[in-house]
């Protein structure tokens, strides 16, 4: 006997439902999020969730200097900080103590800048933003951080990339993996977003935004966002909060609305290289008088990629959790069938990967306390180390 696990756990194609223990669901995000069996790899050891680190966007933060070949503290200023422009000072961008600290310090003589737009405005405030010197393609993405309780603070932590070059920049893609919302200022709201195409026509636009009414601030939080050709997904503390798939199906798009869904899909497959960004905004019609003691710590940010397998199926005679071949992304998988076994140990955090397929067969057999997800996802070259 074989069979093929694909209809309860295949992730990426939103226009066609899944059946989850003879449960008809509407979309197979909604069904990561009901189950909760993604598996990333904070909660994961060595390499049994296929994920490896991507050194290239990693860093621990643990010297007393910025590491010039991965950060740049920029010296701008954005609508995105009404009331505070941003600077490379020691006083606005610290590392040290094993953390990346972001602060806003009141300037002892305000000073104009021009943003983007060439609005020219009077800054009596300075804070600080740092973005990656080399843009991203796909992986696993993770920032480890405090967050500041002073409501007209506004971290972020998101990344973007020009569709076009040109002085306008005005077409562009932007995962924003957390963020504020200046909008509606509040210390129990943030955003989970992407934007595609603003300067485009209107049917060419794509913005999807989830607000979580949880506060998060006064506390480390991880956030993390798993960006793969064709799907984003999410993260807060590891769990699943919200995620997005390409379809060519339009009775999926923005499925079920733009606002507040857990889910959603798009006809837009998310391909554009983007540079991480990390932010501290002030906004003072919230509080006119900031508590800037309040600071925005990183401890750390961990990108990691997958690797690729075999273009042809990977079908090993055992299952063995020291063969690193086993959690590779391969054109398909089986585990079992004649002639061979797949017995899955006990207390594992397992993560199977196929392009096209992956198959439990004959004399599969999991062991209880064991958390085992099989995906099959679209790739690319920039997906794998």
């Amino acid at each position: 006997m074989c069979f093929s696990i694909l209809t309860f756990i295949q992730i990426g194609k939103c226009q066609e439902p899944v059946t989850v223990i003879g449960d008809q669901i509407q979309n197979e995000c909604e069904y990561i999020l009901k189950t909760h069996s993604q598996t990333f790899p904070s909660y994961l050891a060595g390499v049994t969730s296929g994920w490896v680190v991507n050194s290239n966007f990693t860093d621990e933060f643990d010297d007393d200097f910025l590491n010039a070949n991965k950060w740049a503290a920029l010296i701008t200023c954005h609508p995105m900080s009404p009331d505070a422009d941003f600077s490379n000072s020691q006083s606005n961008v610290v590392e040290s103590s094993d953390a990346l600290t972001l602060k806003t310090v009141h300037l002892t003589q305000s000073h104009q800048c021009t943003d983007f737009n060439n609005t020219t405005n009077t800054y009596q405030y300075s804070s600080g933003y740092v973005e990656s010197v080399n843009y991203i393609h796909y992986g696993y993405i993770e920032m480890r951080c405090y967050l500041p309780n002073e409501i007209a603070l506004f971290p972020s932590f998101w990344m973007w990339g020009g569709i076009w070059p040109g002085p306008d920049m005005t077409d562009y893609d932007e995962i924003d993996v957390f963020e504020k919302i200046l909008s509606d200022p509040s210390n129990i709201m943030l955003m989970q977003n992407f934007y595609h195409d603003l300067g485009l026509p209107s049917s060419m636009k794509f913005c999807q935004t989830l607000e979580l009414n949880q506060s998060y601030v006064g506390q480390w939080v991880t956030f993390g966002v798993e960006w793969l050709p064709n799907e984003i997904n999410y993260l807060i503390n590891g769990q699943v909060t919200t995620c997005m798939r390409y379809t060519n199906n339009s009775n999926y798009y923005a499925y079920p609305n733009p606002d507040q869904s857990p889910f959603t899909c798009t006809d837009y497959p998310f391909a554009i290289p983007q540079k991480i960004q990390i932010s501290l905004s002030l906004y003072l019609s919230p509080n006119p008088n900031p508590n800037l003691s309040e600071y925005f710590n990183i401890d750390y940010i961990r990108s990691y990629k997958l690797e690729e397998g075999f273009n042809y199926e990977y079908w090993p005679y055992t299952f063995s959790l020291t063969d690193f071949n086993m959690f590779k992304v391969h054109q398909s998988v089986r585990l079992g069938g004649e002639g061979h076994t797949a017995i899955i140990p006990s207390g594992e955090n397992i993560t199977i990967w196929g392009k096209e397929s992956v198959i439990l067969d004959k004399g599969f057999t999991l062991n209880t306390g064991t958390r085992f997800v099989a995906r099959t996802i679209t790739t690319d070259t920039d997906v794998f180390q």
